[in-house]
């Protein structure tokens, strides 16, 4: 299974405190070990990574994540100024914050499911690609 993966499930898989952890920990373990696949903007190390030192994960813990979740047979996409235009109407439409928009942007694009645990994303996003919790 190939889908998008939200930022905002990494980093619960993270944090044992948060309610989606033991969820999101098991779908980043098939992530991690296989079968399951994901795709990736550009900035989701980024949002993982200050997500998790913010929070006062040492970053020698968030390094190997990263690269594992970025490593083939996943697949990382950058966002050029096309994609960025076509990101930057989805937010419009369905008002999202930009991150989000990029987020849907992809899937939709590549005809995936995004899988977020931000309610926010599904509700408004729900007409342009399909949205799932993990």
């Amino acid at each position: 299974m190939t889908f998008v993966l939200d930022a905002s499930v990494a980093v619960a898989a993270v944090r044992p405190g948060e309610p989606h952890h033991v969820r999101s920990r098991r779908l980043l373990e098939r992530v991690i070990l296989g079968p399951a696949t994901i795709v990736v903007p550009s900035i989701f190390a980024v949002e993982v990574a200050a997500a998790l030192v913010r929070i006062g994960e040492p970053a020698d813990a968030i390094v190997p994540l990263l690269a594992a979740l970025g490593a083939p047979p996943h697949e990382v996409v950058s966002i050029g100024r096309a994609r960025a235009r076509r990101a930057a109407e989805i937010a419009m439409r369905c008002r999202l914050r930009a991150a989000d928009a990029i987020y849907v942007w992809l899937a939709a694009e590549r005809q995936l499911p995004l899988l977020t645990l931000d309610e926010e994303v599904r509700l408004r996003a729900a007409g342009h690609c399909e949205v799932r919790q993990p």
